[in-house]
């Protein structure tokens, strides 16, 4: 009989190895010019240690949002000085989101980080038309994976935003992770649209739609391969593409997936995290200016990967 696994453990599929480091992206977004983001609520070690690192590797300039008080004690116990730093003293979530539309009004802002918050109250201060952040396009959120041994990317959406996105939402998505993919230096970027089988089947909607979205996403960006449907191994691996006789640009040389819903996404992404030891960097891209949207359970690299996705966009 098979030993007896120790549920103290956790699953037997899970990644237990040290988290890869983003070098590479940071050594990309890197600028002797870092362009002002602000950090809505700026509290607690957690959210400073991040802009810390990320104004020492001159990925951004740091605004600070938030109580100055609390601001500089926290800053103080992780040995940052905060000379010629802007700090804008506010006091509570709603005082700190409005205080920064407020400040991105001004202009001179590159993005936005969520510090402190709750995520609906961020988000929804920004999703706000008199905001200025919405310009006409959809805003899709999209995970950079980075491999744990570094390496290729893989880009991800929609896993965080849009709950069901429509046909015209992971269009957008589509092709907004094309141009990401081409500032992370793929010259030729290949989108594959999820479902769960190649072929059209007209009980599985997502299938039927991949279609109309690789054909829609490729009329608007012909520097782009988009191609679906495609299941998830045969968009990222050769040997099952070969094994299947499934032949075009896009399958087994992926280097974004659209996936149908957010449950598949969050599955997915959490997935390579979770059992894989992938990283993953996260941003909310489609407004005026990327935004950060972290979560509470994020390693440190990952706010640091993700802050330097938002430089480089």
């Amino acid at each position: 009989m098979p030993k007896e696994a120790n549920t103290e453990l956790g699953s037997g599929f899970l990644h237990n190895g040290p988290v890869n480091h983003p070098e590479a992206l940071i050594k990309q977004a890197r600028t002797s010019n870092p362009k002002d983001f602000i950090i809505v609520r700026a509290t607690g070690s957690t959210v400073l240690e991040t802009a810390q690192k990320a104004h020492a590797y001159r990925l951004i300039n740091p605004i600070l949002v938030g109580e100055k008080e609390l601001i500089e004690r926290d800053a103080k116990q992780i040995n940052w000085s905060l000379k010629n730093i802007e700090i804008i003293d506010t006091s509570g979530e709603e005082e700190a989101i409005t205080a920064s539309v407020n400040r991105f009004k001004l202009g001179g802002v590159a993005g936005l980080l969520k510090g402190h918050l709750h995520t609906d109250v961020f988000m929804g201060g920004l999703v706000k038309k008199e905001s200025g952040i919405r310009v006409g396009r959809r805003l899709v959120h999209v995970f950079v994976m980075i491999p744990p041994k570094g390496g290729r990317p893989l880009l991800i959406s929609d896993a965080a935003i849009n709950i069901a996105p429509d046909i015209d939402t992971r269009v957008e998505a589509a092709l907004s992770m094309a141009q990401m993919c081409r500032k992370l230096g793929v010259e030729r970027p290949k989108i594959a649209i999820l479902s769960a089988t190649e072929s059209i089947l007209p009980t599985m909607p997502s299938s039927a739609e991949a279609v109309k979205i690789a054909s829609l996403a490729g009329q608007k960006d012909n520097n782009a391969d988009f191609f679906g449907p495609l299941s998830f191994d045969l968009a990222i691996s050769p040997k099952a593409t070969a094994e299947k006789g499934v032949t075009n640009p896009v399958a087994g040389k992926a280097d974004a997936l659209v996936v149908p819903d957010i449950v598949s996404g969050n599955i997915l992404f959490k997935s390579l995290v979770w059992c894989a030891g992938g990283l993953a960097a996260g941003l909310v891209i489609g407004g005026a200016v990327p935004i950060v949207l972290t979560s509470r359970s994020d390693p440190p690299e990952a706010r640091l990967a993700a802050v330097a996705l938002a430089a480089l966009s």
